[in-house]
């Protein structure tokens, strides 16, 4: 755990610790949210939820009492001298993303495990132990056997096999030694995670990154079956009530009517927008920032998202909402 604390403070100068706690947990709020991204955090938004606070804290006054981090202002930063590891920038671990996978990412690798189980049986054998009895798994996968019949299994030989070529060596190994089928039967994640990934966390980020990256790939692909077949879970990834939104505002609604047919307070539909911004690279800045005013937010300085929001409104006579979307756009380069 020490090395993984250690390594949230590479790209960061200081932390708040309350805040960090909160990221790492997956308290689902738009300033949380906003924490994580502006801090390069975002990719560990509930990474991971069971979190003991206590523990958590505790662990960081170790670490200060043994001079790797130090406390200044309510906030937690390393010193220079301290030997801190990256391990969260090695290529092991830089395809995670539990803000985009992490809600879904075991259900996702169980219904492909079990939809690839179920493609290589066909027309070979009926008799054989599936790996799922659910049926929020078995409907799905009848559905696709029905709909593609003689065709899935050749089709998702050649996605899998495609998408095991972009993957590290490590990661396409990984996945496909759990892979089960027609006379082969998968190990379990626990029985592959090298010895020096094996304590916590490493192991679960070990085995999440891996999913990670072949969700992602998947994601690129909509004209794959397996893109097809998990599409619906990616969606479930997200705050439904936000998708809600932004469909509304999609279809030509503002913010108040919005407001109006939803029966939600305005802060709220605030929170679904910064949201959707965050998650969307084609979200529609223009619609709620005129240029007037990204003249005037022009002039925020570069780390504004450190100021006070009061502070911000009062010199640049602009709105919380306004504010937030600029800072987002701006760090997605998509605003100057």
């Amino acid at each position: 755990m020490d090395d993984f604390i250690l390594s949230l403070f590479m790209a960061n100068d200081k932390l708040r610790k309350n805040t960090l706690y909160q990221v790492l947990i997956g308290k689902h709020t738009s300033s949380v949210l906003c924490y994580a991204y502006f801090h390069d955090l975002l990719p560990l938004f509930s990474a991971i939820p069971d979190l003991n606070e206590e523990k958590f804290y505790q662990k960081l006054t170790d670490l200060m009492d043994e001079g790797r981090l130090k406390e200044e202002q309510g906030q937690i930063c390393s010193l220079k001298k301290a030997k801190i590891p990256n391990l969260l920038q090695t290529p092991t671990f830089q395809s995670l993303d539990f803000f985009k996978f992490g809600r879904k990412e075991e259900t996702c690798w169980r219904s492909v495990r079990f939809l690839l189980q179920a493609a290589s049986f066909l027309n070979k054998e009926n008799n054989y132990i599936p790996l799922e009895n659910a049926p929020n798994y078995t409907q799905r996968v009848r559905v696709f056997i029905h709909r593609y019949q003689k065709d899935l299994a050749k089709r998702l030989y050649y996605e899998t096999a495609e998408l095991f070529q972009i993957l590290s060596e490590e990661q396409a190994n990984l996945l496909a030694q759990t892979l089960s089928g027609y006379q082969q039967e998968g190990a379990a994640f626990f029985q592959l995670i090298p010895d020096r990934y094996g304590r916590f966390p490493w192991s679960s980020l070990y085995r999440s990154a891996a999913i990670h990256s072949f969700l992602a790939q998947v994601a690129k692909h909509p004209e794959y079956i397996l893109y097809e077949f998990l599409q619906p879970l990616f969606l479930q990834n997200f705050n439904q009530s936000m998708l809600q939104t932004r469909k509304l505002v999609q279809q030509g609604y503002n913010i108040e009517k919005v407001i109006k047919k939803r029966k939600l307070k305005k802060g709220t539909v605030q929170d679904h927008l910064i949201e959707w911004a965050l998650i969307d690279p084609a979200f529609p800045f223009e619609r709620f920032l005129s240029q007037k005013t990204k003249e005037k937010l022009k002039k925020l300085p570069i780390r504004s998202f450190t100021y006070p929001f009061k502070e911000l409104e009062r010199n640049f006579e602009v709105t919380f909402l306004e504010i937030r979307l600029y800072q987002i756009g701006r760090k997605k380069e998509l605003l100057c």
